[in-house]
C-alpha cells in the first residue's frame, strides 16, 4: 500500500469520525445524552451500529471528542478577535458561540449536569478542561504585551482563571432559575475579578 492510499484512507477516517461527533453532539442536545443511543448516532451517520464501532468504542468517547473540538472552536475565536482587545476581553468574547449554544438548546443544562456531576465521564470533564485551558492559552498568547516574562505561563493563568469563571456562571445557571442569561453570568463572573474592556 503506497503512502498516497494510507493518507487518503485516514483523510476519509478523520472524516467520518468528524461526522459521528456532529451527529452525536446534535443528538445530545435535542435528545440529551442518556436518551441517545450508539444506534441513534450511526443512523444519523449513515452507518451501522457495528461500523460505529470501528470509530470510536463508545458514546462516552464520542461525547470526549466533541468536547475537545468545542475547546479549539473557544482557541479560534479568541484568536480570531481584533488585536486591539485586551486578553481577557478576547477570552470573554471567545465564549460568546458556546453560550449562543447553550441558550438555543433547552437540553444544554441537563449535558452541563451530566459533564460535571455524571460519575460515568467525569474524566472526560476533567480531559476536557485540561486542554480547553492548553488550546486557549496558546491562543491567548500572542496578544500579550511583547516582551511579557513567562508568557506561557501567564497566557495559561488567564486561560485557566477565565475557563473557572465560566464554569461558575455555567453552574449558577445550571442550578438556579434566576432569568438572568448565561452570557450576563460569564460577564459578572469574569468582571469580578478585572474589568471587560
Amino acid at each position: 500500500m503506497d503512502g498516497q492510499t494510507i493518507r487518503l484512507r485516514e483523510r476519509t477516517r478523520r472524516a467520518v469520525r468528524a461526522e459521528l461527533v456532529a451527529e452525536a453532539m446534535a443528538l445530545f442536545l435535542h435528545k440529551g445524552f442518556e436518551a441517545t443511543t450508539v444506534e441513534d448516532i450511526a443512523v444519523a451517520a449513515g452507518l451501522s451500529r457495528r461500523s460505529y464501532f470501528r470509530y470510536f468504542a463508545s458514546k462516552d468517547e464520542v461525547l470526549a471528542e466533541g468536547l475537545a473540538e468545542v475547546g479549539r472552536a473557544i482557541a479560534d475565536s479568541v484568536a480570531s478577535r481584533p488585536d486591539s482587545e485586551s486578553p481577557w476581553t478576547a477570552l470573554r468574547r471567545g465564549f460568546d458561540s458556546l453560550i449562543d449554544q447553550a441558550e438555543r438548546y433547552p437540553r444544554t443544562r441537563d449535558m452541563g449536569s451530566l459533564m460535571i456531576d455524571g460519575p460515568a465521564i467525569e474524566a472526560s470533564h476533567q480531559n476536557k478542561m485540561v486542554r480547553w485551558q492548553a488550546s486557549i492559552a496558546d491562543a491567548l498568547t500572542t496578544r500579550l504585551p511583547e516582551g511579557t516574562r513567562n508568557a506561557a505561563f501567564v497566557a495559561s493563568s488567564i486561560a485557566a482563571a477565565g475557563l473557572g469563571c465560566f464554569n461558575v456562571a455555567q453552574d449558577e445557571w445550571r442550578h438556579t432559575d434566576n432569568p438572568v442569561s448565561l452570557g450576563a453570568l460569564t460577564d459578572a463572573a469574569m468582571t469580578a475579578l478585572q474589568p471587560l474592556n
